[in-house]
């Protein structure tokens, strides 16, 4: 209980030390172009499926992020993802997350960036997943065309799985959802290639492993990204990530991923 106190306590620190003047996620492309003199920056994208003859199907997918430089090269991220499909409104799907993030906007080659999370996914049985953490983050390289960043860092993580994901001849072992924990190491690796002015990729993987004594049931989670310039304010974007975990807290498939094409909003 003492070091989840002083764990957090840490945190905001980081935070209340920082002067506050304003960016997230996606930057370094990873939304936006990093030479525009705005203080805030955010990016908007969507797409929206109803099908008939599927029986009234709806798909809706969201990913949002505003992005507010700070004036000591700093940025604030804060970010917004939800995919939702409902079926004769029945929700076959139902998953995201809100995260805030200040991080160094790529200016140092070593630096501390701090993040909060909250995160759902009822595809899983996910009722809640609560993350803070902070890590060490260092530029192997960063020229105009591609950089390389590694991270190392602790985060705690608080979560809640009911039973609904789990196969009916294995929920007779608990009906009740589990709550479970815990501190994880977190490992991390961001690559991105700009092939022109018009198109770029970046590519993000997590290496997180559990501070116990099942330290060898990793989790790996791949995030990659292809953008293609339509104009200043519109860009068409491919998105692909998976999440591989041997340490699930019920009995589901240790496997998962999701694809999406969007129209991506600037402004």
């Amino acid at each position: 209980m003492q070091l989840k106190f002083f764990f957090t306590f840490f945190i905001i620190l980081i935070l209340e030390f920082s002067t506050l003047n304003g960016q997230i996620i996606i930057i370094d492309r990873e939304v936006l172009m990093d030479t525009t003199k705005k203080t805030i920056k955010g990016s908007f994208l969507t797409s929206f499926n109803s099908d008939k003859l599927k029986g009234n199907l709806i798909d809706i997918s969201n990913r949002t992020e505003i992005d507010k430089y700070l004036k000591n090269n700093y940025v604030l991220i804060s970010q917004f993802v939800n995919d939702l499909t409902i079926l004769k409104k029945q929700i076959l799907q139902n998953e995201g997350h809100f995260q805030f993030r200040l991080r160094d906007n790529d200016k140092r080659k070593y630096s501390i960036e701090s993040y909060i999370q909250h995160q759902w996914n009822s595809t899983l049985g996910m009722e809640y997943r609560n993350v803070i953490g902070s890590n060490l983050r260092i530029m192997v390289f960063d020229s105009k065309n591609n950089d390389l960043y590694f991270g190392l860092g602790l985060f705690h993580e608080s979560e809640k799985l009911n039973f609904s994901a789990v196969e009916n001849n294995l929920k007779i072992i608990q009906s009740q959802p589990i709550k479970r924990d815990l501190y994880r190491l977190n490992n991390y690796l961001k690559y991105a290639y700009r092939l022109n002015d018009y198109i770029d990729f970046t590519f993000l993987t997590y290496i997180q492993l559990p501070v116990n004594q099942s330290y060898y049931n990793i989790r790996w989670f791949l995030e990659s990204n292809a953008n293609f310039q339509i104009n200043k304010k519109i860009n068409f974007v491919i998105h692909w990530d998976h999440t591989l975990d041997n340490y699930r807290v019920v009995p589901i498939s240790n496997f998962y991923y999701s694809l999406n094409f969007g129209i991506q909003l600037n402004f």
